[in-house]
């Protein structure tokens, strides 16, 4: 299972915002792209990139930082935020994306996620799933859908995507803990691998994770606030699978 730090953009600077909200949180750091050079210096194997300018406002003002960041690091990255047409999705894997994450656009038309597959393929899309209290929401977090997570997993099983990035964005940058048994339950529902995001407070949180069979799990504000540094948390997860 992978430890996945992120580093999310707004206003050109990395923050950890609260439950997704502006004017929350921390800001981490004036320069986005020197954190993420950290983090791959630190032992990271893949980065968590999303632009919240494009998230939250429509605004592709961040965009140039997210295409420097990927110019710089040698680490796979996954970016996010406000990728709607099938074109920036093309621009960002050709700018050196492994994977993008698409949200509200496939949310609102699932066809999109099949074209976007046409171009780049199925392997390097990842479909978020911003979740609170059982129902799934889209643009930036400020809009309730009519869905469900176990009901959008089924929506793209057949696409064989790379992995659903499950975000429980009641606790998401609080440090409140995980609902283990609900992130369960929600990856013996599908095939396709799992990323879960919101509320890593403790270690032992990720070792639990770690129990279930996820693809990997984002760590923003538990490592940006010195809960844990990725070299513990990375030394916990090999000393906890040698032992099993």
């Amino acid at each position: 299972m992978y430890i996945i730090p992120s580093v999310d953009i707004l206003d050109g600077k990395c923050v950890k915002l609260i439950q997704g909200k502006p004017k929350t949180g921390l800001e981490v750091s004036s320069n986005p792209v020197e954190v993420a050079k950290m983090w791959e210096k630190k032992g990271a194997k893949i980065l968590h990139v999303v632009d919240l300018d494009a998230a939250v406002y429509g605004d592709l003002k961040s965009r140039k930082i997210v295409k420097k960041i990927l110019d710089e690091v040698s680490i796979p990255v996954e970016v996010g935020g406000g990728i709607r047409t099938v074109e920036e999705a093309v621009l960002l894997v050709e700018a050196g994306a492994k994977w993008v994450i698409l949200g509200t656009a496939a949310l609102e038309n699932p066809e999109f996620v099949v074209e976007v597959s046409k171009k780049i393929g199925s392997d390097k899309i990842i479909v978020a799933l911003d979740s609170k209290e059982n129902v799934v929401l889209k643009k930036g977090w400020t809009k309730e859908t009519s869905y469900s997570p176990f009901k959008i997993v089924k929506i793209f099983e057949s696409l064989n995507i790379a992995s659903y990035l499950f975000t429980d964005v009641r606790v998401e940058g609080k440090m409140e803990g995980v609902n283990i048994s609900y992130v369960a339950k929600l990856a013996k529902s599908t095939k396709i691998p799992i990323t879960y995001s919101g509320g890593i407070s403790s270690i032992q949180d990720v070792l639990n994770l770690s129990k279930i069979g996820l693809r990997g799990v984002v760590v923003g504000r538990a490592l940006y606030e010195g809960i844990f540094s990725l070299e513990e948390v990375l030394g916990a997860l090999n000393y906890a699978s040698r032992k099993s």
